[in-house]
């Protein structure tokens, strides 16, 4: 029979839900959170008791208690230094969830699935959490600037839920393949997938810009913009995540509307899509380098890998390093369901988390000699 598994991924103003039979959704919402009640809370782990309610009422509605789960599964953001893969949601795992320095409404979830683990006792994990790239060799994290280690952090759930599914469909193991999976959203990563783990990564603040991101920008001058007087800090985060990439050029952050744009003759926004497509392109010849060029295959996914104008543009680009497959949209309410099936199924061991440098602390930041 299979193992009834409660998915709980929370966003900046819904959370989805879903029910899955193993790896068959048997049913799913998007519960929606108003901007006017989120205005209500002063933080984002205030909202806890808010998003909690409207998942008992969406298994209410199922007909479905807690106690009839076999397992929870659980989005998480930037919680600690992690590996890929489940970790097991207890005390001291969600303390390090509630407590991060990068407050985001996906780590909600885990704190979702302690509390009804605590009061039925069902099994709760988190699955291939953003900072789940585990400890990357330390060539990678330099950046030139001993004080700015790279960060490891991106769309690590996809990039592996997609990787599974081509070697699926390669009749491969994923333990024995090399993909690059970049991911084409709200905000674009590139992720080098090498026997199932992340072996190097290029986030949405380093590689290309997206519909509302930077992506990597001149560092001098964004200095010089920085203590220009014009933004104060919070100012500027906001303008480099959500003010910047297409809706800074075209005011828009829908692909579709960028390409009807190019279609009536717009020859600035056939300039800034090219721009776009160029940049994806680098960024898998990055990854690329990392393995000297030895990879399977190059997945394009996302929302915007949806997108022909796109997608044939990378691919005309790349194609010459590995083959190029499309899987578009994103996957995680699947990849979630499916880790914690397999971790029920004895097939994937979940980790418990006992220690380690939480992000930010002097492990992610390498000295000179």
């Amino acid at each position: 029979m299979a193992n009834l598994i409660l998915v709980i991924n929370p966003g900046a103003t819904s959370t989805k839900v879903a029910l899955f039979d193993g790896t068959v959704e048997r049913c799913s919402e998007n519960l929606e959170h108003p901007v006017e009640e989120l205005s209500k809370f002063k933080d984002i782990n205030d909202q806890l008791e808010m998003r909690e309610k409207a998942v008992y009422e969406f298994l209410d509605r199922q007909g479905v208690k807690v106690s009839d789960l076999d397992g929870i599964a659980a989005r998480g953001g930037c919680v600690a230094e992690l590996e890929t893969g489940a970790y097991v949601i207890d005390e001291h795992f969600t303390q390090l969830a509630r407590d991060t320095i990068n407050p985001h409404a996906s780590n909600l979830a885990i704190m979702i699935a302690h509390e009804m683990k605590k009061e039925y006792g069902v099994p709760a994990y988190a699955y291939d959490l953003v900072c789940g790239t585990g400890k990357p060799e330390e060539m990678f994290t330099l950046s030139g600037v001993p004080e700015l280690a790279k960060p490891f952090l991106g769309h690590v759930l996809n990039a592996r839920a997609v990787s599974f599914e081509q070697a699926r469909r390669d009749g491969k193991s994923i333990y024995e393949q090399t993909y690059i999976s970049a991911h084409l959203g709200g905000g674009c990563s590139g992720e080098l997938v090498v026997n199932g783990v992340i072996k190097d990564q290029i986030g949405d603040d380093e590689g290309c810009f997206s519909p509302e991101r930077c992506g990597g920008v001149p560092c001098r001058k964004l200095v010089r913009l920085c203590y220009s007087g014009k933004y104060t800090e919070k100012e500027m985060q906001k303008k480099l995540k959500s003010e910047s990439g297409f809706k800074a050029y075209l005011g828009t952050t829908d692909i579709r509307e960028v390409v009807k744009m190019i279609e009536e003759g717009d020859e600035f926004a056939k300039v800034v899509l090219d721009a776009f497509i160029l940049q994806i392109a680098r960024v898998i010849g990055q990854l690329a380098v990392a393995v000297d060029g030895k990879v399977d295959k190059i997945i394009l996914t996302g929302g915007i890998a949806h997108n022909k104008m796109v997608t044939d543009g990378v691919t005309k680009r790349v194609e010459f390093i590995a083959p190029v497959v499309i899987i578009p949209g994103s996957f995680e309410m699947e990849a979630l369901a499916g880790g914690v099936d397999r971790v029920l199924r004895g097939e994937e061991e979940a980790r418990t988390y006992t220690g380690g440098p939480m992000l930010d602390e002097p492990s992610r930041t390498y000295l000179t000699r």
